[in-house]
């Protein structure tokens, strides 16, 4: 069992504008930076969504697929958490609805709810998940930002959740807070082996190496076959240009992205940033996220032209398809390509679209212009992969397990998924269970 396989953190964050207003961004910054102390055994990826309505929640749960679910927000003492509603106001969720979710999401070990009164929550979650951490009171900010910096501080030392439980509580009588005795953990031994109480050991033994997954591999243990790919992005970036990523849905130019953000310190010496835009409704949540990344404390756009003339910032951008919506104007883009022009220009972007960029941005915003994108960045094709690819990558999976393929198996696979990633993996998956299936 491999330890080093990454923790994935999923943070969900949400307040609500006619409750009072929580400290959520900062929060998420302190548990980023104790995070980033880990960073360097790879031991541990944090995902953040804000703003969370209801109908975000499975979703987001899908495409990060997390160990832990960090819940930072507001909870009643009626037991219900509080989400937001499409005009973002309190949309509060009963503790059966949320408990009978996560029964469906099994890879999840460890709830966190950090909201007032969420102890009722976590009871009825604990049925179905390993560890859940709530409230049994209220909570201020100074103490629930502390009991999450003890708590992912020690889990980024390696200690169990338990532990770090113990941890975030002590934190909070570091910091000469009297509410140490607020946060409650529930443990459903009974759900997990013996012996294996640390999250360390238990969260990825794979059992089928072929599960489909939903959205971006951000995995560096599971990402494959694009080596030669991102070695030719680099060259084109530290050329001074930008690049777009070209690729039919579920082809791997998401994922290709997401790698080349993370070694974007390495190769280019440039801070990543990455913004997907499928979770970006307009302008204004765009260039707060930006500023935000960058560290900008204004998040307006014109906060960036005065402001990232000091930095070297990769910028990249998933499904930037959706520059083209409604919430979004063609200054948008004129601006970026402004920030981003010239060898030496302090922002370099990656974007990740399913046609060309004149194609895509060719709409009646643009009445017909060039698309200010396509002007800077050079566009690399991401493509299926070829037979040798294929076969390494079936071996690479098959060598997780006992089972081992035929030859005509792996031709069938080869010529049935034409090289393409997402079918590959569908095709895999279903030749193995046949196997596990005894057919």
């Amino acid at each position: 069992m491999n330890s080093d396989i990454p923790v994935k953190i999923l943070f969900l964050a949400a307040d609500p504008s006619d409750d009072s207003r929580r400290r959520l961004g900062q929060e998420l910054r302190d548990i980023k930076q104790r995070l980033q102390l880990a960073k360097q055994r790879g031991n541990h990826q944090l995902e953040q969504r804000e703003s969370v309505r209801v109908e975000d929640i499975t979703q987001a749960i899908f495409d990060v697929n997390p160990q832990i679910v960090h819940f930072s927000g507001h909870g009643k003492s009626t037991g219900e958490l509080c989400f937001e509603n499409k005009v973002g106001q309190i949309q509060a969720i009963e503790p059966e609805a949320l408990a009978a979710m996560f029964a469906l999401f099994t890879q999840v070990n460890c709830v966190v709810l950090n909201a007032c009164y969420s102890e009722v929550q976590a009871k009825a979650i604990a049925e179905h998940i390993p560890f859940v951490i709530g409230m049994n009171d209220t909570i201020g900010d100074a103490a629930a930002i502390a009991f999450a910096v003890g708590f992912y501080k020690a889990l980024a030392a390696k200690r169990s959740i338990e532990e770090a439980f113990k941890f975030g509580c002590v934190e909070i009588q570091l910091q000469g807070i009297p509410e140490h005795l607020t946060p409650v953990i529930y443990v459903k031994k009974n759900l997990i082996p013996d012996g294996t109480l640390n999250l360390t050991v238990t969260e990825n033994l794979i059992t089928n190496p072929f599960i489909p997954q939903q959205g971006r591999v951000e995995d560096p243990q599971l990402f494959f076959g694009r080596e030669r790919e991102i070695g030719r992005i680099f060259e084109v970036l530290n050329s001074g240009s930008s690049v777009a990523l070209i690729g039919e849905e579920g082809i791997g130019k998401s994922s290709v992205l997401w790698a080349i953000c993370q070694q974007a310190e390495t190769h280019l010496k440039r801070q990543q940033v990455f913004l997907d835009l499928n979770w970006l409704h307009d302008e204004n949540e765009f260039y707060g996220a930006l500023c935000y990344e960058v560290g900008i404390s204004e998040s307006k756009g014109y906060m960036l032209t005065r402001n990232l003339r000091d930095k070297r910032v990769l910028l990249a951008i998933d499904n930037v398809g959706k520059l083209t919506w409604s919430g979004f104007t063609r200054q948008v883009r004129d601006q970026l390509r402004g920030l981003a022009e010239g060898r030496d220009a302090s922002l370099r972007l990656i974007l990740a679209a399913s046609e060309p960029l004149d194609k895509l941005f060719n709409d009646s915003q643009d009445n017909g212009k060039t698309s200010p994108l396509a002007g800077i960045c050079q566009e690399e094709n991401v493509k299926a992969w070829d037979e040798t690819r294929v076969r390494a990558f079936i071996a690479s999976r098959l060598a997780m397990t006992s089972v081992r393929f035929t030859e005509r198996e792996i031709i069938q696979l080869i010529q049935e998924s034409g090289g393409h990633p997402q079918k590959l993996m569908r095709l895999c998956d279903r030749t193995y269970l046949r196997y596990m299936e005894g057919v």
